[in-house]
């Protein structure tokens, strides 16, 4: 247990350091932003989601939700991302967490680690799965950014990411539930379920690693 709360401690600063460098994107983002004019339009190559939410006839636009101006619409995103990146640290430090002593749940061979462990595991995964909706809704729902590049970027990168953590987590819980309700089939969804957190887990570091080594 000792090793694993030294490994979890290095997950801790390392990703701390990773979100310190990884606010650089939004930080710059901010400072290109400080003396565009009030009248900047939006972007060109807006992602659909986005488009869908907030282009010229989007449902906050048609709701008349959010901010008058773009001016005030970018500070908005830049508080919005800045939240959704602690939150993936604090969800990627959970995860850690989880994941090690899942791992050990999953080859549990009747010992009494299950007894031990199962409802830490268990309280972990509704914490993680919470705090990571909830940092996915604040960049998902976050006004537009000032331009879109077609160039790579941790941005495009994140984005790719995303798309593999995010389905793995909103399986996991799913794959865990049924597998308790189907005896019949339990091997198999315990086996998913672990492999889905396996890749919720690795795609997130990897991701956060991304916004670390490309600026």
């Amino acid at each position: 247990m000792t090793n694993f709360r030294i490994i979890l401690v290095g997950f801790f600063v390392f990703f701390e350091f990773s979100f310190l460098q990884g606010q650089s994107v939004v930080t710059k983002e901010y400072y290109d932003n400080r003396f565009v004019q009030e009248e900047i339009g939006l972007p060109d190559n807006m992602p659909y989601t986005k488009s869908l939410i907030w282009g010229e006839e989007g449902l906050f636009r048609k709701w008349d939700i959010g901010p008058d101006t773009r001016i005030e619409e970018l500070k908005l995103r830049r508080k919005m991302l800045q939240t959704h990146q602690w939150l993936g640290v604090i969800t990627l430090t959970g995860l850690a967490y989880q994941y090690s002593v899942g791992k050990k749940l999953y080859d549990d061979n009747g010992s009494t680690y299950w007894d031990k462990h199962y409802d830490n595991h268990k309280a972990m995964g509704y914490f993680t799965y919470t705090t990571y909706m909830t940092g996915a809704s604040l960049a998902i729902f976050a006004p537009p950014a000032r331009k879109y590049d077609s160039e790579f970027s941790s941005i495009k990168l994140h984005r790719t990411l995303a798309i593999l953590h995010f389905s793995a987590m909103v399986a996991q819980p799913f794959l865990a539930k049924n597998a308790v309700k189907n005896g019949k089939q339990y091997d198999d969804l315990m086996d998913a379920h672990l492999k889905a957190g396996t890749v919720a887990f690795f795609t997130l570091s990897l991701d956060m690693l991304g916004l670390t080594l490309f600026k």
